[in-house]
């Protein structure tokens, strides 16, 4: 073999590098993760804004990638046909075809594209330099292709390819996803915040039946055992509410005898299908932490605060108060039939049906559609349910377990 044939062996070997990186530059330009690109242009990363200008022209980009990327691979085609024919005959022109393709499948197609697949800003960050360059040297070439290309299949070119936007189910998708980089506690607390626009006070608010009505003369008197509450203050029983008076002012009225009036309240009443989302502007508006909750007939269903809200952001504020829970041996849970199924479900990680109720005593009660007389065992889905204390007909305690 003479200098020649040596220097078209070398000129092959760039030709195969060159069509790697058009294939290299493709799939990263194309894999490289929006949010992470956003956040580094956001930073003045000046490739990243680079990549995204690219982006945002993707059709251009991509066509100037295929020109390049056919112009190397049909040259090297040529050169080395010649390169066969000249050294070994015409006889052996489909060995070099069969050879040039294995090499430009496995090093010009493969190999650079499953490494910019899993390494996208490695592979994108840099060669978007050579890119911009292409794209505004050549793009004129690549728009007028592309007109052709879109007449002849009728579909029009449309450079936004990556402006889809997430929706809240989409996005939950995503977050339940773990990740290294993220906190678990703080994957959480987001899903949380996303919920809190598909939940209403109604989820969870604390039932009348559990609410503490104070008569305002007997405030001072009231034996307080709770560290942070609040409790509706009345002129007397069945009255209208004055305003709330908060545990730790109790303290104070006991330590000072101070008038029980100027630590009231104002009332603030809320009804229950209003989101827990706009409930939490709402608490910031008015400056409050307090509400009654009233239903579409304007009775009183229920009390809400502001900590209830952020205790389904970030869970429990109180590490002391786990919601009554008491786990058996057999991995069974003794709890109270006025608990949220869905506290249920986020302690256990189970997957209790909580569309048709929202406490463990209402979803007995609409799965039997009647009161229960006596103790009952019941099997709804994968879960057996059992009742051990019933009251006043009201479900008062319950044992729950998963059926494996």
């Amino acid at each position: 073999m003479d200098s020649f044939g040596f220097v078209l062996i070398i000129v092959l070997i760039l030709l195969i590098i060159v069509s790697a990186f058009f294939s290299g530059s493709e799939t990263s330009i194309m894999a490289i993760n929006q949010i992470k690109l956003d956040s580094a242009s956001e930073k003045g990363q000046k490739s990243a804004k680079r990549v995204n200008s690219l982006r945002k022209r993707v059709d251009e980009v991509l066509g100037v990638i295929l020109i390049g990327n056919n112009l190397v691979n049909i040259s090297a085609s040529a050169l080395l046909t010649y390169f066969v024919i000249k050294e070994f005959g015409d006889q052996y022109v489909w060995v070099g075809t069969l050879l040039l393709t294995i090499l430009i499948i496995v090093f010009a197609e493969i190999a650079p594209k499953n490494f910019a697949a899993k390494k996208p800003e490695a592979i994108a960050y840099p060669a978007s330099i050579i890119l911009e360059f292409l794209t505004n040297t050549f793009g004129w070439l690549s728009k007028i292709l592309n007109f052709f290309s879109s007449k002849v299949t009728g579909v029009k070119n449309d450079d936004n390819y990556f402006g889809q936007n997430l929706n809240r189910d989409e996005l939950k998708s995503v977050l339940a996803k773990e990740t290294e980089e993220v906190d678990k506690e703080e994957m959480e607390a987001m899903k949380s915040l996303l919920e809190l626009k598909e939940l209403t006070v109604q989820d969870i608010l604390i039932p009348i039946n559990e609410v503490i009505n104070l008569n305002l003369d007997e405030i001072d008197s009231f034996e307080n055992d709770e560290r942070d509450r609040f409790y509706p203050v009345r002129e007397k029983a069945n009255s209208e509410v004055l305003g709330f008076i908060h545990s730790k002012e109790i303290e104070q009225l006991e330590d000072f005898k101070m008038n029980s009036n100027d630590f009231l309240i104002d009332p603030y009443y809320v009804p229950e299908s209003t989101q827990l989302f706009s409930q939490l502007k709402s608490f910031q508006k008015n400056g409050t932490e307090v509400a009654l909750v009233v239903d579409e007939y304007g009775e009183t269903t229920g009390l809400i605060t502001l900590e209830d809200l952020i205790e389904q952001i970030v869970g429990r504020l109180n590490e002391e108060d786990d919601l009554g829970f008491v786990i058996n041996d057999d991995l069974s849970v003794l709890v109270d039939g006025s608990v949220s199924i869905r506290d249920l479900n986020k302690h256990m990680s189970w997957n209790l049906p909580e569309e048709s109720a929202k406490t463990l005593s209402g979803l007995i009660v609409d799965h039997l559609d009647e009161i229960p007389a006596g103790n009952i065992c019941i099997t709804l889905d994968q879960y057996k349910i059992e009742t051990t204390q019933i009251e006043n007909n009201v479900v008062r305690k319950v044992t729950v377990s998963k059926i494996n």
